[in-house]
């Protein structure tokens, strides 16, 4: 059965030109702390997004969509998108259809863009977590693909004006600034 782990999604403006040898390791772990933007773990138990960057780095540009790392227990697969210099990665530790998850990926990437506006930057899903946090749970369930078409999310998800709006006419701000290691989803 197909499953999408967990979704990662790093900022690829903060990545590190070209690290020396010898502090490869170092700078490309301290750049997967810096980077993420957004981590949502659906199911079973995949590589945390600071030890999956480094190793889906190591890997020689251009990079494929689907790469294996063997290294990681259980070994992984990582599918992997790039739109508009956003970097996201769904890891998979379990016989899984790569097309349904590169479709699955380049649907979520859509439908942000659709409820937060084109392009897609990395304020903007920072400023709007609620919604992404909506998005992501109706798109996906326990792993399992289940909504992903723009209309029928629009029913069940609420659009950031309107939850800004209801919130300013109850008196209450809209936006609550949350610490950075806050701000990750699980």
């Amino acid at each position: 059965m197909s499953q999408v782990e967990a979704l990662y999604i790093f900022d690829e403006h903060k990545y590190l030109p070209r690290a020396p040898p010898i502090f490869k390791a170092t700078a490309l772990t301290a750049l997967a702390h810096s980077n993420l933007i957004l981590e949502h773990v659906y199911c079973a138990r995949p590589p945390s997004a600071h030890v999956l960057l480094p190793l889906y780095l190591a890997h020689p540009a251009p990079r494929p969509s689907l790469v294996y790392l063997p290294s990681t227990n259980p070994p992984t697969l990582v599918h992997s998108i790039i739109q508009d210099r956003l970097l996201f990665l769904a890891p998979s530790s379990v016989d899984t259809e790569p097309l349904l998850v590169l479709e699955f990926l380049h649907r979520v990437a859509d439908a942000i863009e659709d409820f937060l506006g084109s392009p897609l930057l990395t304020t903007k899903i920072e400023a709007n977590y609620d919604v992404v946090a909506q998005l992501l749970g109706e798109m996906c369930d326990a792993g399992i693909v289940a909504n992903t078409e723009g209309n029928a999310l629009r029913d069940v998800v609420e659009a950031p004006s309107a939850i800004k709006n209801l919130l300013g006419n109850m008196g209450l701000p809209s936006y609550v600034h949350l610490p950075h290691h806050l701000r990750r989803l699980r």
